[in-house]
């Protein structure tokens, strides 16, 4: 296996990544630093044209790629921070924890922050970047402020089920349901998922990904489109057709968010809310 001859898509399977990584005489780490230039490839970036690249090792040993989305027309707050796009697509992948992370350059506060509340412990999540020895995340981030401080025992990556419903939803919208519960939404309780369909039938779905610092939550339209960036050729735009967004509604809602998203990426496609209790 060479090191041109790897998947072209956004995914390396532990087996293969295990055997590139044994015919180049390289290690895992190695490996995910040279594929930076192709997570980075998939950037969205028409605000500030900067191509971020982030390739997370999951706890099965899969890489999986991410990168950074601006919206334009939108606050700078709506966009997908590289690190978070990896984790995500690992997470909506299956897997339930991150062994590293490597990213094309140090991470930033914000990303420090979502990453402290995966399940992985801190003190295990290895920060890889170029020149540099891999790092823990809590070299990165001391004195963290976690959901330990808020005493919160769940971890995002880790299984969740919210147990809400539907009578007898069509097929987007039981996409969004099943996304919403499996969202990671300890602090505020609202349970949110979001389905996407393109116009050649494919949907996407996002689901929402709280913190203990609440600004690097992740929206679950945020989710969505990360999910749809990861799965598509490298600067495509998909087109959408149609969009729903199941929530369990408290204190905090996604409904406006959610809007002005769709409202960026997909103008004139209305959105489907559905509130469940």
């Amino acid at each position: 296996m060479t090191f041109d001859s790897l998947p072209s898509g956004p995914v390396i399977d532990a087996a293969t990544a295990e055997k590139t990584c044994e015919d180049l005489n390289i290690d895992t780490g190695d490996l995910m630093l040279r594929l930076l230039p192709k997570a980075a490839a998939y950037a969205r970036v028409p605000v500030s044209g900067f191509h971020v690249g982030a390739v997370a090792e999951g706890n099965s040993g899969t890489l999986y790629f991410g990168t950074n989305i601006e919206f334009e027309g939108l606050a700078l707050s709506a966009s997908v921070h590289g690190e978070q796009c990896a984790l995500n697509h690992a997470m909506l992948s299956g897997e339930t924890g991150l062994k590293s992370i490597a990213v094309n350059a140090a991470p930033c506060g914000y990303c420090r922050q979502f990453l402290n509340e995966v399940s992985t412990d801190a003190d295990r999540l290895l920060i890889r970047l170029q020149d540099q020895p891999a790092q823990p995340l809590s070299s990165f981030l001391p004195s963290a402020f976690g959901p330990d401080d808020l005493r919160i025992a769940d971890r995002l990556m880790l299984p969740t089920e919210h147990n809400l419903k539907l009578d007898s939803p069509a097929k987007l919208q039981a996409a969004a349901l099943k996304a919403a519960n499996a969202s990671y939404a300890p602090y505020s309780g609202n349970a949110a998922g979001v389905a996407l369909q393109t116009d050649d039938g494919q949907i996407f779905t996002g689901r929402h990904s709280e913190n203990a610092a609440y600004n690097p939550s992740m929206s679950p339209m945020q989710s969505a489109i990360a999910n749809m960036t990861m799965k598509s050729v490298p600067g495509a735009r998909p087109t959408i057709v149609a969009a729903v967004l199941v929530e369990r509604p408290t204190k905090v809602s996604q409904k406006d968010v959610t809007e002005q998203v769709l409202a960026s990426v997909a103008p004139g496609v209305r959105l489907d809310y559905i509130s469940v209790t």
